[in-house]
């Protein structure tokens, strides 16, 4: 029955993802630029192999902006226990992370939820948030919207070298209309 219900909310996140894309953000006339074609991205697969592992952490782009004529970039991460990114604050894009597997703990603004498999949560622009993983392993899916430019951020975030000072990756999130301004999280 769990496995029947997660299958539902998947194909419902799917409905809204494509419908989101379908929005039109130019004129009618206007040609569409992105690819019209329908594709997969198989398991523990980038979209045109990109695969940024970065604060211990591997994420997936699924969908990207060029896909939507930068509505919207889709990106699945592995977790392990305390993983998690710094708060911090994006200024151009809304969130969502939906929960496939495992346990988080998600601060947006001052609340906290913790959230399980088949969980969903909005993070509206401007808030601060952050999350950590608090079950062994953990998965999620989580769009940005519009693309913006969180697609060349990990990127960036993931060919720093371990010796990055946090200036330099403060300096990133702020090229790409985010600022940290927190640490992470910590359980308990």
């Amino acid at each position: 029955m769990e496995q029947a219900s997660r299958r539902s909310v998947l194909k419902h996140l799917s409905a809204t993802v494509i419908g989101m894309t379908l929005i039109p953000s130019q004129p009618l006339n206007a040609a569409p630029t992105a690819a019209q074609k329908p594709f997969v991205v198989r398991g523990a697969e980038g979209r045109g192999a990109e695969h940024y592992r970065m604060m211990g952490f591997d994420l997936y782009l699924k969908v990207a902006g060029k896909d939507t004529d930068g509505q919207l970039s889709v990106f699945a991460g592995e977790y392990h226990r305390h993983d998690g990114p710094p708060l911090h604050v994006h200024y151009q894009q809304d969130e969502e992370f939906y929960i496939t597997e495992g346990e988080f703990l998600v601060q947006v603004g001052e609340e906290r939820f913790t959230l399980k498999a088949g969980d969903l949560i909005f993070l509206p622009r401007n808030i601060p948030h952050s999350f950590l993983t608090l079950s062994e392993t953990g998965k999620m899916v989580f769009m940005t919207h519009p693309s913006g430019t969180t697609e060349m951020l990990f990127k960036q975030l993931a060919a720093l070298p371990p010796t990055a000072t946090l200036a330099e990756v403060e300096k990133l999130h702020l090229a790409h209309q985010c600022r940290i301004v927190g640490p992470k999280l910590t359980a308990g």
